[in-house]
């Protein structure tokens, strides 16, 4: 099977961009504070007035304006392993994470380890978003984004890496998680809650875990396979605050 066969070539997602999901989320559910991996430019970033740590080996922001709307803005220039070998959420913020959105290195074993160790500072009902799981062609799974040809022209430039990998891990053997797998565009959005920040089998059988992930392959899965294993469903389903605080409450 080739990168341009149906099964690894889809449709876009039809579902409302994930920057307008995750801005429905902060103004439905108002958290008092918004933990970030992955900020770069600061555009999602932007879209949060609580208190707010943003997590970022290199950040780019250009716009200043986007620290003032808040009262708290702490900005850590570092990776995510450096973060949490040396800072704990809880402590910075006074309280457990009730917003998180993780979209850091785009690898598996880094988005495992990104939501154990941010798992473990939130709450059972805050919420963890996570970005680019459900790829919409093969070619932009690639571990590393030089190897990236896409299938399609339009979708130049994108890359998901194979952090579908963790999604598909994370519905398979947790399931006490709340995983609600939306067709937001360009290349999906997650949001988990029901967390158990007391839970340590991630991160105590995190050897085994990385290697069932790079076991799974994706040509043989199949994308629309995939899809239904994460039961992916349209952002319509929140679309309301009525829907939105049917799911989640904070």
């Amino acid at each position: 099977m080739d990168g341009s066969s149906p099964q690894c070539d889809l449709e876009g997602h039809a579902g409302s961009n994930y920057g307008k999901i995750l801005a429905q989320i902060h103004a439905t559910l108002r958290p008092r504070n918004y933990f970030e991996i992955g900020t770069r430019d600061g555009g999602t970033l932007a879209l949060s007035r609580c208190d707010a740590i943003a997590v970022d080996p290199a950040f780019v922001i250009a716009d200043p304006g986007i620290l003032s709307t808040r009262r708290m803005s702490l900005l850590y220039q570092m990776t995510s392993d450096d973060f949490f070998a040396r800072f704990d959420p809880r402590n910075l913020f006074g309280e457990p994470v009730q917003f998180a959105f993780l979209d850091g290195m785009h690898r598996c074993e880094f988005l495992l380890r990104d939501f154990y160790n941010t798992e473990a500072a939130c709450a059972p009902n805050s919420v963890i978003a996570i970005h680019d799981c459900l790829p919409v062609e093969l070619p932009m799974t690639a571990r590393t984004e030089e190897e990236i040809v896409p299938v399609r022209p339009s979708r130049t430039g994108w890359w998901t890496g194979d952090v579908w990998r963790t999604a598909l891990l994370l519905k398979t053997v947790r399931p006490d998680l709340e995983i609600l797998a939306l067709d937001a565009a360009p290349t999906g959005l997650l949001l988990v809650t029901n967390l158990d920040p007391g839970s340590s089998f991630l991160k105590d059988n995190y050897n085994a875990l990385r290697r069932e992930m790079l076991s799974y392959d994706l040509r043989q899965i199949g994308i629309e396979r995939l899809f239904e294993q994460l039961q992916v469903v349209s952002t319509s389903e929140i679309d309301s605050d009525e829907k939105m605080t049917g799911r989640f409450w904070l």
